[in-house]
């Protein structure tokens, strides 16, 4: 059993639209985790499969849940930024989940889809409250620049064996080089979408964060 409450919050400007999921049946406070969604332009938003799978895991392990529609998607106001002031919705989305009844402010992990993990990874220094991240799909391009690099909090990498954006080879090179390097999960036969694989993404971030 949960608690689902539709949400409205500020972010530099933009008022967003999201949802966050809390545990019924058990006694808090609860480990919560922020999922992002992918890019708005290839009909990313906070209700597509990936990020319902990373959510309806986490809710059904007992974590608290939250996603949100970034500025300009779906019922969320602004205009896309390129990644820019969407490093804002994430922390603002990090301070609203901190701030929520039966939270656990030191166990609140984020994670992002594609655009959702660029995002993360050009804003990392923003999310200084955060103490764990996973990225599905991260750009090799952000992954190369992020702040993340010499971070010393535990990270997750998820790829498809087939994804041609988001090369496993290619991304295990980039990781490496981090200071604290990544746990890389490559899931096999799967491309970009992840289409058929959600709930094998759901799964592993779940079992991340119960490390």
């Amino acid at each position: 059993m949960s608690t689902t409450s539709s949400i409205a919050f500020k972010s530099k400007g933009s008022l967003l639209e999201g949802v966050i999921t809390t545990p019924h049946d058990i006694s808090g406070p609860y480990p919560a985790i922020i999922a992002c969604h992918s890019h708005p332009s290839f009909r990313g938003h906070m209700g597509e499969d990936v990020i319902s799978a990373i959510c309806e895991a986490a809710g059904n392990a007992g974590f608290a849940t939250m996603r949100f529609n970034f500025r300009g998607t779906g019922g969320s106001t602004g205009i896309h930024d390129k990644g820019k002031s969407e490093k804002n919705d994430v922390k603002s989305a990090l301070d609203v989940i901190r701030r929520w009844p039966g939270i656990d402010k030191n166990r609140i992990a984020i994670a992002g889809y594609s655009f959702g993990a660029s995002v993360i990874m050009d804003g990392a220094r923003m999310l200084k409250k955060a103490d764990k991240f996973a990225l599905i799909a991260p750009p090799p391009k952000a992954a190369t620049e992020s702040h993340l690099s010499k971070d010393n909090r535990p990270l997750l990498i998820i790829a498809g064996e087939k994804d041609r954006l988001s090369p496993p080879d290619r991304l295990r090179k980039i990781f490496l080089g981090y200071k604290t390097p990544p746990s890389l999960r490559i899931i096999e036969g799967a491309n970009f979408s992840l289409l058929g694989d959600e709930a094998e993404v759901g799964n592993t971030i779940v079992n991340f964060l119960q490390d």
